[in-house]
């Protein structure tokens, strides 16, 4: 398994009257079979919903799926009776478990929606469906990044039924931190909006980022960012 820099401009691109959709692994109608995903990430889908509409009700069963809302507003409800609104800056985790239907809609009648939607394969368990949210993390200035989604839900993060740990946030223009990923592990760098620079160890490849680019990381061990404008990102180990 190697390292790889996932070029936004490279995506696959699903466009409708309501929905623009790029998607960094094969998903609908764009198959590419270099691109089927991650270790457990699966589906990395950058969206923009128009106003009063969305995705009509659909099934999963044994995904965790993330939605990070950037800017705009969602509504979500799903057959387990859950139904929230997302506002930017918004983190939600549904893990699907046994099966789950469930419908998200822009309501603004003319304000876009910008979202990624993160899935990864969950336990093959026979657990019931998890709805959870975290507000704001999005926007929350830290680094190095906040935990948001963790199998034990450490330090406040939403439970995950993955044995993966997912970081999300904000970085300020001029911000640096770095992200250690442990002998045996792997990592994944996803940039939501912004621009960043990245410099890797142990070989010292550098690149520079924009919203929708991605990092695979199989040998890295350790990757040291610098925020060239303001910018969010999510990483995942």
């Amino acid at each position: 398994m190697n390292d790889v820099f996932h070029d936004r401009q490279a995506r696959g691109l699903t466009r409708t009257g309501w929905l623009t959709s790029h998607h960094t692994f094969s998903f609908g109608s764009f198959n590419d079979p270099l691109r089927m995903g991650f270790r457990a990430l699966r589906v990395i889908n950058e969206d923009v919903v128009a106003g009063g509409s969305g995705f009509a009700e659909h099934a999963h069963d044994h995904f965790e799926i993330f939605t990070f809302l950037l800017t705009g507003t969602i509504e979500h409800r799903d057959s387990a009776g859950n139904a929230g609104t997302l506002h930017g800056g918004d983190v939600q985790v549904i893990s699907s478990g046994t099966g789950i239907r469930h419908s998200e809609r822009n309501p603004s009648a003319m304000e876009r929606a910008h979202l990624f939607q993160i899935w990864l394969h969950g336990e093959a368990d026979d657990a019931a469906a998890q709805y959870q949210v975290l507000p704001g993390a999005l926007n929350e200035v830290s680094a190095p990044f906040r935990l948001v989604a963790s199998p034990d839900a450490t330090d406040g993060s939403l439970r995950l039924r993955a044995p993966v740990r997912i970081w999300a946030g904000r970085m300020a223009s001029g911000g640096r931190c770095t992200h250690t990923i442990a002998a045996g592990r792997f990592g994944w760098l996803q940039v939501l909006d912004g621009i960043l620079s990245t410099e890797e160890e142990p070989d010292g490849d550098a690149f520079e980022l924009r919203g929708g680019d991605a990092l695979q990381m199989a040998t890295v061990r350790a990757v040291h960012l610098q925020a060239l404008t303001d910018c969010r990102c999510s990483g995942s180990i």
